[in-house]
């Protein structure tokens, strides 16, 4: 903080208006704000309904902050007609831990006003002891059902001589992420809504702090007005998404701070929101030309790149063709070095230089967007269940990689990011963000098929970090597995459709029924006992207890099949029974087909996330901060937290509860 005495005595004129509201004034922090020491901030004051601006005071304890604000600005706020400012001070930081009162204080129009807010700043020095790593999966959308459904069918597997590995309740062999051995829970509540987006979920676990929906490391402004709920987010209205406050993320800190190592993994467009919360700041997440370039030029690392690795797909905005001001931001990170692969035969043939670019799905034809703030096409990578060449169950779109037919699977990408990161060459600590984007992006339409393998695709890439965590001598590395919001999927028993059925486009049945707001329709197939979606008037198949009326159990475009001798060979979603799945011995994956496949059957509610809390697992040093149940920007503070202290005592505890052969432990572990 600059600890200059002056004191910003300014006088701000506007033209007079006509005698309105009294004038106010408005510091732009949440109620709870909380922050690392030294974490960059801006500080942003609103003046409502005042033509003159004078005496304004700032004051972080004893601090003087004023001569850090700039002059007012003249500023048209909530969309009305009356004279308003903003005053800012950017990227400033509490350099002192503790509780700290900022008191702000000025005359506007002669009224002397004041606001206060109290922020809780954590101590953070980089451990010199010992520099650690963080790797953070997220599984997007991935609550608790959607890590039983990847154990069930994962871990459900059967030999040649039929006996499978998930028997009498008991797994053999449990998920990577369930072998870690401290959970806890993450609440996902955002300041405008109890059911998230990835955008302002991502902020909370990435910042440290909580924000609005479409929220990308900001906070809410007087500005908004002008392009929230209204559809004008354009080009003409980008000054104003981009003009909210910001806060430093961990990735950005880390880096510019103790000079850490950066990057992320993701299935999708590496400028979705997920990976923009680690190197992008906005108000609203489809400003994608505005993150990639910001990726290149990061704000809070006075024009450097944000991240050391970048893995993903969303290659257009960051071509020529792809942005309206014709930059080649892939040159660009190509003349500082960067390795650049688009690939999976490329990047196994990667080295472990200092730095590498992939984008490994594109648009056919890069182009700029209509609205000119994204691209014409956000090309997520394919899911895991298409690049394996699985044939998709009938309710589900085939499979369409185009010309992308190389692209590599996620634990690939995990374990290059890894190895290039941890280069003996460059010895400095990383930090890594791994996501499986399409857990939610499958969800949203329902595509049982498409969600749970990319689920299991996270594990495998969990298997990775573990294993290469685990053969490190200097233990260093913590290792975290969470999700940024639930999605409405629920478990509700086995199937035995046959391949005939579960796969058959042709045969189908149309429901249609109206309401006052329209009519509502559409198809079942053959695979709806394994994936009974959201609108489908679902009968209890165990009771025959409906509210809807009608026969019990499952509407289907076959006869249904029922034993009194065999309940678990019947055709319907059943208590009965267990899933039972072959391997693919080449890929290590579960098969979706073949004679004596007992699939799990699942229902979606909604097409869209819900409010429900998420799962969150962890190993590593100071493993043992992320039990219980948390606020979702726990996370960046306990994970701030083991890269600043020596947590060889809670390490202990847990090391000697594990290795004890006093405590019982869970089986498969």
């Amino acid at each position: 903080m600059n600890l200059r005495s002056l004191s910003l005595l300014t006088l701000f004129s506007l033209p007079a208006l006509s005698q309105g509201p009294d004038p106010n004034l408005r510091i732009l922090l949440p109620e709870r704000t909380r922050l690392l020491q030294g974490q960059l901030i801006d500080l942003v004051l609103e003046v409502r309904n005042a033509t003159r601006i004078s005496n304004v005071s700032v004051r972080a304890g004893t601090v003087n902050l004023s001569p850090n604000f700039g002059q007012p600005v003249a500023t048209a706020l909530d969309c009305d007609m009356s004279a308003d400012a903003v005053i800012r001070a950017d990227l400033q930081a509490f350099n002192v831990p503790g509780q700290i009162e900022l008191n702000v204080s000025l005359t506007a129009d002669g009224v002397n006003l004041s606001d206060k807010r109290v922020v809780s700043v954590q101590e953070f020095n980089a451990n010199s002891l010992q520099r650690r790593n963080v790797v953070l999966f997220i599984g997007d959308a991935m609550g608790t059902t959607y890590r039983d459904a990847a154990r069930l069918v994962s871990r459900s597997i059967v030999d040649a001589q039929g006996k499978n590995t998930f028997r009498e309740g008991y797994f053999d062999n449990l998920l990577e992420m369930d072998k870690m051995p401290v959970s806890g829970m993450s609440m996902t509540y955002g300041t405008d809504s109890i059911v998230p987006d990835s955008a302002n979920t991502g902020t909370a676990w990435a910042a440290g702090n909580k924000s609005f929906l479409n929220a990308v490391n900001t906070f809410t402004d007087g500005t908004d007005c002008r392009w929230r709920f209204t559809g004008l987010t354009n080009a003409s209205t980008e000054p104003f998404i981009l003009d909210n406050p910001r806060v430093e993320n961990l990735w950005q800190y880390l880096k510019r701070r103790y000079g850490y190592r950066t990057g992320i993994v993701t299935t999708a467009a590496v400028t979705d929101a997920t990976p923009a919360v680690q190197g992008a700041y906005s108000g609203f997440r489809q400003t994608r030309l505005a993150i990639a370039r910001q990726y290149v030029e990061n704000p809070m690392l006075g024009g450097r790149p944000a991240f050391d690795v970048i893995f993903g797909g969303g290659g257009d905005p960051f071509t020529a063709a792809g942005r309206p001001d014709k930059r080649n931001l892939i040159g660009e990170l190509q003349s500082q070095g960067y390795q650049y692969v688009t690939t999976a035969t490329q990047l196994r043939q990667l080295g472990s230089g200092q730095r590498a670019f992939g984008l490994f799905k594109s648009g056919t034809t890069p182009l700029p967007g209509s609205n000119g703030i994204t691209t014409a096409v956000d090309a997520n990578m394919d899911v895991a269940y298409d690049k394996l060449g699985l044939q998709r169950p009938a309710s589900e779109p085939a499979a369409n990689l185009g010309s992308f037919t190389d692209q590599p699977m996620l634990e690939l990408m995990t374990q290059k990011a890894i190895e290039i990161l941890s280069s003996p060459s460059s010895p400095a600590p990383f930090i890594l963000m791994v996501e499986a984007a399409s857990i939610d992006k499958q969800s949203h339409p329902n595509n049982a098929a498409g969600t749970i393998w990319d689920t299991i695709e996270l594990d495998k890439s969990i298997g990775v970090a573990r294993a290469w965590a685990a053969a490190r001598e200097t233990k260093d590395t913590l290792i975290v597995v969470t999700a940024d919001h639930d999605q409405s999927m629920h478990i509700i028993g086995v199937s035995n459709a046959p391949d005939s059925e579960y796969f058959n486009r042709t045969k189908n049945e149309k429901i249609s029924y109206r309401t006052a707001r329209g009519n509502q329709d559409f198809t079942v197939y053959g695979d709806s006992p394994s994936n009974a979606r959201a609108g489908l008037p679902f009968i209890n198949g165990s009771t025959g207890a409906s509210n809807n009326g009608g026969s019990s159990g499952m509407p289907m475009s076959f006869a249904p099949t029922n034993s009194t001798t065999d309940p678990a060979s019947s055709t319907y979603s059943t208590y009965f029974g267990s899933p039972a799945y072959p391997l693919d011995a080449r890929t290590g994956y579960p098969v979706n087909a073949g004679s004596g496949l007992r699939r799990l059957a699942v229902g979606f509610r909604t097409g869209d996330h819900t409010g429900s809390s998420v799962p969150i697992t962890a190993e590593g040093p100071g493993a043992f901060l992320f039990n219980g149940y948390m606020d979702q920007t726990d996370i960046f503070f306990k994970m701030a937290a083991v890269l600043s202290n020596d947590t060889s005592d809670i390490d202990r505890m847990l090391n000697a509860i594990l290795n004890s052969n006093k405590y019982p432990k869970s089986v498969g572990k």
